[in-house]
């Protein structure tokens, strides 16, 4: 049986990560209280965390140091 990764396109998967992010942070704006990336049990490495976030940056040019600044700016985190 073959993984997502294998049967998708990379526009396909590029396509599903923006909508993701997109709609994330759409919900994150509309509530008070914070909202979990992931759900309970989801098994998400350090490795695809950090690989997905830095790819995430490079996209839109932010630097981790400005990513830093606007967190304690806006009191997100």
């Amino acid at each position: 049986m073959s993984s997502p990764a294998e049967t998708m396109s990379d526009s396909e998967i590029q396509a599903l990560l923006a909508r993701a992010v997109r709609l994330y942070a759409e919900r994150v704006a509309a509530r008070d209280e914070p909202l979990a990336a992931f759900p309970p049990g989801e098994l998400i490495t350090a490795t695809d965390a950090v690989v997905t976030t830095t790819a995430i940056l490079k996209a839109v040019n932010v630097q981790l140091f400005e990513l830093g600044m606007w967190q304690a700016w806006s009191g997100k985190q």
